[in-house]
């Protein structure tokens, strides 16, 4: 159920993801399967964060200034 909500309204969005704790996750969501997500981050080198669908308690479009 989250997998289809993300798929239909993030997927190449620009979003900040709270797992739950201190830390928030920032990046564009590019893909999402088998119940992981993969956020690709960086402006000047890019990489990749995987998190388990699962373990997000937030996900909202980040807003800019």
């Amino acid at each position: 159920m989250k997998q289809t909500f993300i798929e239909e309204n993030y997927l190449d969005t620009e979003v900040e993801i709270d797992i739950g704790g201190r830390t928030l996750y920032k990046g564009v969501v590019t893909e999402c399967n088998d119940g992981v997500l993969s956020l690709r981050w960086g402006t000047k080198e890019e990489g990749y964060t995987h998190i388990d669908i699962e373990k997000i308690a937030a996900i909202w479009r980040t807003l800019r200034k």
